[in-house]
């Protein structure tokens, strides 16, 4: 049976070049807390959520080799209308003009799309510092409905020039981040100075002569540029309880900024020829959390996006609020079980489904493992001519390895 849309994209990403610049939820840990973990941050990978927790009194210092997630997004209906149109094109004697109305219908609509976001790390932390290597890979699919030429059935498949086209890149993060507490207040500043190896890759689908769900969305990283630009990452973390002695609920306030001096990446030829800008931005990201601890054993935290911010979907941000909380059922210092749950939303879309999130660790002596997962409450149709098949329209998948030693949080964990 023909593969879906959905999954051409996700193996085109494995192998291939992807895009650039939403927040990606590296890490289990975070992904399983509805993605919040810039007041949480801890441990090696505090780099990229926020680099001031690198800095925090009940620090971890370690190795994480690798962290590793995915994620697959669909929004509007363009994945059922892109198999609607190649399927008429393959089948005219049985569809009429109105079949072909609606199929370009719904693969036009403003906003349609889909995005993969694949993201690692390997990090290590010593004392207050750490060194990373960071690739993040992102990809777009963004419609283009030819509504003019080639309207009937017996003339899609030639006449009309619909296409789908895939926008993104590879970022390869290099960098080193450091953190320091002003004057024993609490209050610790970070930041890390990162060299960002680009490749950005353009490619033209034709949709009424290339099944989408086959996975041949042509040689997406023949169309590609390599650059190399600097970034700058700050980050802020208040521990209250640091401040205001025997304060309840170990109260923390963190803020971070990523990619602040706006790194930029120059798209390949192919693109430029078909119209698109000439650079693709990792844009200035920032946001903002808050966490909680009642108990030892037990977490509790929030983060919202402050920008909103672009994709490669045309016409489709995101600006993300999630919330989640850790329950560390086992929490001894040498053996450690949390189990963790959380919601995520994308406030800038209506339209998208809450997504619930979900996962655990386990911390046995210096070696931790942890994985985490993510499905969205809305579900997207594949395909209606022929085959109907729905799936949710927002998945993830994070785990990660880890060697880790030093000082403990209050948790017992990193």
């Amino acid at each position: 049976m023909r593969k879906t849309l959905l999954a051409s994209l996700l193996s085109l990403a494995l192998v291939g070049q992807a895009g650039a610049t939403p927040w990606h939820d590296l890490g289990p840990r975070a992904m399983a807390m509805g993605g919040a973990g810039v007041a949480m941050a801890q441990g090696p990978l505090a780099s990229y959520w926020n680099p001031a927790g690198l800095g925090q009194l009940y620090g971890t210092s370690g190795l994480v080799i690798p962290a590793f997630g995915m994620r697959i997004e669909a929004t509007g209906r363009m994945l059922e209308g892109a198999n609607d149109l190649y399927q008429i094109s393959q089948n005219a004697a049985s569809h009429t003009n109105a079949d072909v109305t609606n199929a370009l219908t719904k693969f036009g609509e403003r906003g349609n799309g889909a995005m993969v976001d694949l993201g690692a790390s390997v990090a290590l932390k010593l004392w207050k510092g750490t060194i990373f290597a960071t690739p993040l890979a992102y990809i777009g699919a963004t419609p283009y409905a030819d509504t003019t030429g080639g309207l009937t059935p017996a003339t899609l498949g030639t006449a009309n020039t619909s296409e789908m086209r895939l926008r993104g890149g590879v970022f390869t993060e290099l960098g080193f981040g450091y953190a320091h507490e002003i004057m024993e207040t609490g209050l610790i500043v970070g930041g890390n100075l990162k060299g960002i190896v680009g490749k950005v890759g353009f490619n033209r689908i034709r949709i009424t002569q290339t099944d989408p769900g086959n996975g041949s969305f042509g040689d997406f990283d023949t169309n590609t540029k390599t650059s190399i630009q600097p970034g700058v990452d700050l980050g802020l973390l208040w521990d209250m309880r640091e401040t205001f002695d025997g304060l309840p609920l170990r109260p923390r306030i963190g803020v971070v900024g990523r990619n602040l001096n706006n790194p930029k990446f120059k798209y390949p030829a192919q693109a430029v020829t078909a119209g698109e800008r000439d650079k693709l931005s990792m844009q200035g990201q920032v946001r903002a959390g808050v966490a909680l601890s009642p108990f030892k054993f037990w977490h509790l935290t929030a983060d919202l996006d402050m920008t909103e911010n672009l994709t490669l979907i045309d016409g489709y941000k995101t600006r993300y609020a999630g919330v989640g909380t850790e329950i560390n059922v086992v929490n001894r210092p040498r053996f450690n079980l949390p189990l963790r749950a959380g919601l995520k939303k994308n406030l800038s879309d209506t339209n998208s489904g809450v997504a619930f999130t979900a996962g655990a660790g386990l911390n046995f002596f210096h070696f931790t493992l942890d994985i985490a997962g993510q499905v969205s409450a809305k579900r997207t149709q594949l395909q209606s001519e022929g085959k109907n098949e729905k799936v949710p329209n927002n998945v993830a998948a994070s785990i990660r390895l880890g060697f880790l030693f030093g000082q403990k949080d209050e948790g017992g964990r990193e």
